[in-house]
């Protein structure tokens, strides 16, 4: 009977060492998947930066929109036939 007591005893405490080891690699991850974020957001070019050119979302990807593009009369202009 002192066995399986004791039995029990260390499976419990090697239970709460993994329940310990498991909350600990989670928040180990947490915080690395915020420091990528905050990595990836802090990398990112604004928007609404002044210049020529600058990218736009849209539904289809990122865009380039700009006065520095050729216009479709400008293209018609530079092929030749």
């Amino acid at each position: 009977m002192a066995a399986t007591q004791t039995t029990q005893r260390h499976r419990a405490t090697l239970r709460r060492a993994a329940y310990r080891a498991a909350a600990a690699l989670r928040a180990i991850h947490d915080e690395q998947v915020l420091m990528w974020e905050l990595v990836w957001q802090s990398s990112r070019a604004p928007v609404d930066r002044a210049g020529p050119l600058a990218w736009t979302p849209s539904l289809d990807g990122p865009r380039l929109i700009g006065s520095a593009l050729p216009t479709p009369k400008d293209a018609s202009l530079c092929s030749t036939p």
